[in-house]
């Protein structure tokens, strides 16, 4: 068939439409492709207000718990250094029960172990 343009038939002028459609198609799918991409990256770089303060209320609650870790494990440290002193105190004394029973005349070094032990004990009390 021919139309009544004397250079394009009838079947061309279809698939001109056909093309320039599909063209026109791909064109609105690629312009709305990249206005989602670029409204995704300014919500992504643009905090919101609740966004920044949830954020807040999380890092609050972590520093929170940090805090009371922190104090936790300081007092752990501190009960192990003076589980060591009275360990290394009572080592001494049983050395010098072990020396007198040996011999049985280091009783200088028992009366010294025994004011350690009660000095050390006087100063735990006092804390």
């Amino acid at each position: 068939m021919v139309s009544g343009l004397n250079y394009l038939t009838y079947d061309e002028l279809g698939i001109t439409a056909v093309v320039i459609a599909a063209a026109l198609a791909f064109i609105v799918l690629a312009w709305n492709a990249i206005k989602a991409i670029h409204d995704w990256r300014e919500i992504a770089k643009k905090p919101t207000d609740e966004r920044i303060e949830d954020h807040e209320q999380r890092i609050a609650k972590l520093e929170e718990c940090c805090d009371e870790a922190h104090g936790k494990l300081k007092a752990d440290w501190d009960f192990q250094q003076d589980e060591k002193e009275f360990n290394l105190i009572m080592l001494e004394a049983v050395g010098q029960l072990m020396k007198h029973a040996l011999d049985g005349n280091d009783t200088d070094g028992l009366k010294a172990a025994d004011e350690k032990i009660d000095k050390y004990l006087r100063e735990k009390s006092q804390r």
